[in-house]
């Protein structure tokens, strides 16, 4: 018997950020959180024109002040103070 290694089927779902194992909202908004400190060592990439960074991060402060003190919610606001702070606001 050899060793073989199927190969990947390209339709199916992947998950290259490690969210199919999130329990809850608190893990998910720890796995996020890792995500966000890993984009901090890698290179930076334009995704988003000026006004879509601004309106993005308009969302996230809003959506940072519907509930202050949950996981998801500081995520929300770590990730709208980033942006404005890149976008020199």
């Amino acid at each position: 018997m050899t060793d073989s290694i199927a190969p990947q089927d390209p339709f199916a779902p992947q998950d290259p950020f490690g969210l199919d194992g999130v329990h809850d909202h608190q893990d998910y908004a720890r796995v996020l959180a890792r995500l966000v400190e890993q984009g901090h060592r890698e290179r930076w990439i334009t995704l988003l024109s000026e006004s879509e960074a601004r309106a993005v991060a308009e969302l996230l402060g809003q959506y940072a002040q519907l509930d202050p003190t949950a996981h998801l919610n500081q995520l929300a606001a770590t990730l709208a103070s980033r942006l404005y702070s890149r976008l020199g606001v």
